[in-house]
């Protein structure tokens, strides 16, 4: 009887502890499929941020709750490489900061959204690569009959604010259309444009205008380009090479490129809020700097923060500034033209690297530059119509096979 004890019990023993490990199995194997259909997140290390209408570089990265310093120097190299004036609303800016989040390690800029700029912090300096993304090219012919205003008929027919502007900026150097234009007048707009994923993308090559009315007669417009992009030569002429916008003043630099423009920023020494009183133009030490106008020099000296400086007075009464020069050319007193070099791009005074301060003062107070009306030139010279005279050709070819595309090029 003992021994039948002894052995049921056994059992018992034996039937407990089979039961504890398959418990304790399927514990396990519960726990790993619910680890399998459960996994840890992935944290992603870039932040995110969207360029919102009348943000800045400036203005995204201080949500970030940087130093200042950081912010300040990390969005004035930015400008080294990207011109601020085409940063539009809806580009995005990614951003990886270092392990203490004091720091940015890595920035990701998106534009268009075909464009890509990558940049890896190093120092002070920033490492920087742009990738870009097939797009293709396609010509396109716009027409129309004048209804209500020129603004309201390119926009109805596809053309972007800013194409609109330059075609309007154009003709208005031809016509007096407050005075002549009348509905029924017509207009043709031969484009250049870059399309991604079936869609154009903004800023197209305008290559020609015609504009015909009954009181205005008729006038053509012709895209001239040089071989460098930026150039400031770069845009519409009427067929005898004279400026679409004469009126303006000229350019301080041959070839404009803004890295950092007028309004509040970060300064990149002291990390606080400050008003920037003109605009940055990035060039290459040695560059010539042009008088934007007839004027009067009223100070060519070394001064302080702003390096070798030279003001000019102009007949309207506003001053121009041209500061950080490596050297000037004129002398206090001297009568200049426009056009005229009056200096040469440096880095002297207050500066972090070679470029070209441009400010502008009116009744004693700094204004915003971009309210001058900036063209390249009068009229082009003679190697200048030279090129013209060959591109204006080739854009003739290149509407007379858009427009008859059976016929040979």
């Amino acid at each position: 009887m003992s021994f039948g004890k002894h052995i049921l019990l056994t059992l018992v023993l034996l039937l407990l502890a089979i039961f504890s490990l398959s418990s304790l199995f399927n514990i396990s194997s519960s726990s790993n499929v619910d680890a399998a259909e459960n996994p840890e997140p992935v944290v992603d290390p870039w932040i995110t941020q969207t360029i919102p209408a009348g943000g800045s570089i400036f203005s995204v990265l201080a949500k970030l709750e940087l130093p200042g310093t950081e912010i300040g120097m990390i969005s004035y190299r930015f400008g080294d490489f990207i011109d601020v004036t085409t940063i539009q609303p809806g580009d995005t800016l990614r951003v990886i900061l270092n392990e203490e989040g004091d720091k940015i390690d890595r920035m990701m800029f998106v534009q268009e959204p075909t464009i890509r700029h990558h940049f890896e912090a190093r120092g002070d300096s920033l490492l920087y690569t742009m990738e870009a993304l097939p797009v293709q090219k396609r010509l396109r012919m716009i027409q129309g009959n004048l209804d209500s205003t020129l603004d309201a008929a390119l926009l109805s027919l596809g053309l972007s604010p800013m194409d609109k502007q330059n075609i309007n900026n154009g003709l208005e150097g031809e016509i007096d259309f407050q005075r002549d234009a009348r509905k029924g007048d017509t207009f043709q707009v031969f484009i250049e444009e870059r399309v991604f994923e079936g869609k154009p993308l903004p800023r197209a090559k305008i290559l020609f205008v015609n504009y015909e009315g009954k009181r205005t007669g008729s006038h053509e417009l012709f895209r001239y380009e040089q071989d460098d992009e930026k150039s400031v030569l770069n845009g519409l002429y009427n067929k005898d090479g004279k400026s679409n916008n004469a009126s303006g003043v000229g350019y301080p630099l041959a070839s404009v490129h803004v890295s950092s423009s007028f309004g509040k920023r970060l300064d990149p020494f002291t990390g606080r809020w400050a008003n920037h009183q003109g605009v940055d133009y990035r060039a290459r030490r040695g560059t010539p700097v042009y008088a934007v106008a007839n004027g009067t020099v009223t100070s060519a000296r070394y001064n302080g923060g702003y390096g070798n400086e030279v003001r000019i007075k102009h007949p309207s009464g506003m001053i121009t500034l041209y500061a950080h020069l490596n050297s000037y050319s004129v002398r206090s007193g001297q009568t200049v033209k426009r056009g005229q070099i009056i200096g040469r791009v440096g880095s002297t005074g207050r500066s972090t690297g070679a470029h070209l301060h441009f400010g502008l003062m009116s009744s004693g107070r700094y204004i915003n530059p971009n309210q001058l009306r900036m063209v390249g030139a009068e009229r082009l010279n003679k190697d200048q119509m030279a090129e013209f005279e060959i591109q204006k050709q080739k854009i003739r070819d290149m509407m007379r096979q858009y427009l008859n595309p059976a016929v040979p090029a």
